[in-house]
């Protein structure tokens, strides 16, 4: 009785030979199907919920602009027409872009924050719309992020040679950019400037709206 009770004892410990307490007729863990989520898609089961759709790119909070990366930039769109600019698609190569007689050129101002409110923080910047006349047309811009990538939202024209100074996006709501320029008064003429503008914009739709500004003598 006792012989037989260890033979049948070192026949069961023989099964286990992988070291892993699993026998030649243990089941092996499906780990595809055990790693697989609740909601179906795979991954290490971490006991976290199965990850819920992306939101769209243009509505996700992404890491913020660089102004470097206006100068590759889109700045005219369908959905975006610029002050003083012809019609149609038009991108930055290197800050410039040109044709039909006229040159667009990104200006060196420029600063990021959110001014569309989605968290995501956004660029602001001038640019000069130069014609084949005397012309020299400034207009404000801002580029919303989505996710990662300047895409025109909002313009705002300036006036003829009316250059930038600076360009402030507050840190704290409400979203606005403050932007210090040089214009003149409605009696002086065009070639001259002789004030020193400081207005504050927010967008509003396509267009960067004017909420107030006041102004300072300038001597050049």
């Amino acid at each position: 009785m006792i012989a037989s009770l260890v033979l049948a004892s070192v026949a069961v410990g023989c099964q286990d030979t992988d070291g892993n307490g699993k026998g030649p007729g243990a089941k092996t863990p499906d780990r595809g199907r055990a790693s697989q989520s609740p909601g179906g898609g795979s991954g290490h089961d971490d006991g976290k919920e199965s990850a819920k759709p992306s939101p769209r790119s243009s509505d996700r909070p992404a890491g913020g602009l660089t102004c470097d990366q206006l100068r590759n930039a889109e700045l005219q769109n369908s959905e975006l027409r610029l002050p003083d600019a012809p019609a149609g698609s038009i991108s930055f190569t290197d800050g410039r872009w040109e044709g039909d007689g006229i040159v667009i050129e990104l200006q060196p101002q420029c600063d990021i924050g959110d001014m569309t409110g989605d968290a995501a923080p956004d660029a602001v910047a001038p640019i000069k719309v130069t014609t084949e006349g005397t012309g020299r047309f400034y207009a404000l811009v801002t580029w919303r992020n989505d996710a990662g990538t300047p895409v025109p939202a909002a313009a705002a024209s300036l006036g003829d040679r009316t250059p930038v100074e600076s360009v402030e996006i507050s840190t704290a709501p409400p979203k606005q950019a403050t932007v210090a320029y040089l214009t003149r008064g409605d009696a002086d003429p065009a070639a001259v400037v002789t004030i020193r503008r400081t207005a504050v914009y927010r967008v509003a739709g396509p267009v960067m709206a004017e909420l107030h500004h006041s102004d300072a003598p300038y001597t050049p």
